[in-house]
């Protein structure tokens, strides 16, 4: 895997994360959870802004993730909020994705070939912010 491959990796997973939340966003009923998820936003749109920055430089432009990827988990979290809008199973939720961030993440930094060093430190950041918001989310559960 070279660089912007990896990039674009990191650009469609924190895409993927914004969207994620910001379909539950109307949902959260708790205030802590609130706040919560709407920092981890924010750290998704930093990290996809860079990601976009550096692919840029590159000379590729960042792609968003597929259609079908989007409506699936929008479907998905609404379906599941809707049945049980509670902070657990929402954070449960986040907790799914993030975990498959984690997998994946550490799958392409496995597979990362290149050796330049803002790419790795930045699916790196990655990596530890969907850890961070497993470990974040464990106290709604």
């Amino acid at each position: 895997m070279q660089d912007t491959e990896l990039l674009q990796y990191v650009h469609e997973t924190a895409e993927m994360g914004i969207q994620s939340l910001k379909s539950l966003e109307g949902r959260v009923r708790d205030q802590g959870l609130r706040q919560a998820l709407a920092r981890q936003t924010e750290e998704y749109r930093d990290i996809s802004a860079a990601a976009g920055a550096l692919l840029r430089e590159f000379g590729a432009e960042p792609k968003d993730p597929g259609l079908m990827a989007r409506v699936s988990s929008e479907v998905m979290s609404t379906v599941k909020s809707l049945a049980d809008p509670s902070a657990s199973n929402i954070a449960e939720m986040v907790i799914q994705g993030s975990t498959m961030g984690i997998t994946k993440g550490t799958r392409h930094l496995n597979d990362y070939t290149g050796n330049n060093s803002q790419v790795r430190r930045l699916a790196e950041k990655l990596l530890r912010t969907e850890e961070a918001n497993v470990a974040q989310m464990k106290q709604y559960l």
